[in-house]
């Protein structure tokens, strides 16, 4: 009986340390000052979301961004990508989500995922530099 309890719980923690290994963190930004300056965006009553093609972003899974410092107007969030999303090419963007109408980017956004967490630099919604 204690080896196979033993036994168990060996296997048990080998599948959370496979799981863990290669995980990846990328935390997505946003910036949303013109937004907040026309009053395309006003905090508490629209949202920010991100999707994208990788699990566990989906088309139909929305991961909402947060203000985290109000003064500076950039939206985060950050994902936890499994080891098996690693050397997978992601394919998101943001929308942004008002009472009246939810306004996404016109052009998919891209990034190759890898094994170690990735902090993005905030990029300012539907706007895109070469």
């Amino acid at each position: 009986m204690i080896k196979r309890t033993i036994g168990l719980l060996f296997i048990v923690m080998a599948a959370l340390t496979f799981n863990s290994y290669g995980q990846a963190k990328i935390t997505f930004k946003v910036n949303l000052t013109p937004q907040l300056e026309d009053s395309v965006f006003i905090p508490g009553r629209d949202q920010i979301y991100l999707k994208g093609d990788v699990f566990p972003l989906s088309a139909s899974r929305k991961v909402y961004l947060k203000d985290t410092a109000p003064v500076d107007s950039v939206y985060e969030t950050t994902v936890n990508f499994p080891s098996t999303a690693s050397g997978k090419r992601l394919n998101y963007n943001f929308y942004i989500r008002t009472p009246d109408q939810t306004m996404s980017e016109q052009m998919k956004r891209q990034l190759g995922i890898g094994a170690k967490d990735l902090e993005l630099n905030a990029t300012y919604f539907n706007r895109f530099t070469w």
